[in-house]
């Protein structure tokens, strides 16, 4: 759900018509308003090449610095995987604040997730 809310103000419409998710991550944009979405979520992505077998890196451990990513110069993004979320008491939220909600640079956002834990006292956040 936090990616779909997202993704309904990612770009505009011709380049969420035209593009690729794979190919924002790559330019490792620091404007970008998956990145944020995709880190909380745990998500992955499998980078091959035809030289080498494909390899999982972990979006978190993806991006080294300004526009450095962990990526060799043959590889391409071949797969993002994003884990379910399946805990019932696991909430994800994803935000934008922007000067325009639709197709304009974020002045921030954020993506918060959550995960409480029922116990005695009433509720324990767990992660």
């Amino acid at each position: 759900q936090a990616m779909l809310e997202m993704l309904r103000w990612f770009a505009s419409t011709q380049i969420r018509n035209v593009a690729v998710l794979a190919g924002n991550i790559a330019t490792a944009s620091p404007i970008s308003d998956m990145n944020p979405v995709l880190m909380a979520l745990d998500a992955s992505l499998i980078l091959a090449s035809a030289n080498q077998a494909p390899r999982e890196v972990l979006m978190k451990d993806f991006f080294k610095s300004y526009r450095v990513v962990d990526m060799q110069p043959a590889e391409v993004i071949c797969a993002i995987k994003v884990p379910a979320v399946e805990d019932k008491f696991e909430f994800v939220r994803s935000f934008k604040q922007a000067r325009r909600r639709d197709d304009d640079i974020s002045i921030v956002n954020a993506c918060l997730r959550v995960r409480l834990k029922p116990n005695s006292n009433g509720w324990l956040v767990e992660t």
